[in-house]
């Protein structure tokens, strides 16, 4: 499997490209951090996150400062009949004052794409796999005075379940601050303009692409399988935040809604991914993103593809 790493010069960033014979998936980081462990594993004792540490890729972990580093990756889909979408990162001029890192932010996602030859217009597909802040950011962009679609020509896809359940919790919230904001900024504008496509958890998207369900951290989340003669990528969005789980893979998030679900889930995805050899795309994984699962029995490991460097000029 061929990796590429592509450096753009001009924005000093550097993107890793999955190259098949007649499609490309880059991932491109909306932001990267280092974030506290115990902020996002707190189930994980002190032993347990060292032990995991030594497991993990190189990097995954500063184990003296107690920080992962965390991404919030964006994967481009570039084929002969579609451009998509998976996720759409923290976004830009969001209001988040209690996160911090997500607050007020002018990333450079929109140029990249530009610099990638792909405008907003481009975009035929914008999926999200579910509707937490950090993946709905780019779903639009302030213009005109107005939040309004990031992508004006896409088709919004996202799990009927999810919009249901944070269109209900929205409903019930006189402050409006669902989603740390993200509803009233970035769900609410494309359902009151050009409409999600509110679809099953188990659909398919458009020919190769499909959603499979992956309940747990939240409650309508689904995971995006793309499938050809030559490849079967998994997109897992947060059923697995980090490399630090693969080893520990009973440890949920702080963020997951129903922990026990969330745990299954995971337990299933890793065991499928290392059976047939499923190329991983997480969401929150640092570079090198693409990889395997190997492994079994509730113990697994994370292996990425080498990476080829290149220079875009």
């Amino acid at each position: 499997m061929k990796i590429v790493a592509h450096h753009i010069p001009e924005l000093d960033i550097t993107l890793h490209q999955l190259q098949g014979t007649d499609l490309r998936i880059i991932c491109i980081p909306d932001m990267e951090a280092n974030w506290p462990v115990k902020a996002l594993l707190g189930s994980l004792s002190d032993d347990e996150l060292l032990e995991a540490a030594q497991q993990a890729p190189a990097g995954s972990m500063d184990v003296e400062k107690g920080t992962i580093r965390l991404n919030f990756n964006i994967y481009l889909i570039e084929t002969p009949d579609y451009v998509a979408l998976i996720d759409a990162g923290v976004g830009n001029q969001k209001n988040r004052p209690d996160r911090p890192a997500w607050h007020q932010r002018n990333s450079a996602f929109l140029d990249i794409l530009a610099a990638l030859g792909v405008q907003p217009h481009d975009v035929d597909y914008l999926i999200n796999t579910h509707l937490h802040a950090d993946h709905v950011g780019w779903n639009t962009v302030f213009l005109d005075d107005i939040w309004q679609a990031a992508f004006p020509n896409a088709a919004y896809i996202v799990p009927e379940g999810e919009l249901t359940y944070w269109s209900q919790i929205h409903a019930e919230n006189a402050e409006k601050t669902t989603l740390h904001g993200a509803f009233e900024d970035s769900i609410k504008p494309i359902i009151e303009t050009i409409g999600f496509q509110a679809v099953p958890a188990n659909y398919q998207i458009c020919d190769g692409l499909t959603f499979e369900p992956a309940f747990g951290h939240s409650p309508g989340m689904a995971v995006v399988r793309l499938k050809s003669a030559e490849l079967n990528i998994l997109f897992t969005a947060d059923v697995i935040h980090h490399p630090l789980q693969l080893s520990q893979p009973l440890a949920v998030s702080n963020f997951c809604k129903a922990p026990d679900q969330a745990r299954a889930t995971r337990m299933s995805l890793l065991e499928n991914a290392a059976k047939e050899r499923v190329i991983m795309a997480p969401y929150h994984f640092p570079l090198p993103v693409f990889g395997q699962v190997e492994g079994g029995e509730g113990i697994y490991s994370y292996v990425p593809f080498d990476v080829e460097i290149t220079t875009k000029d």
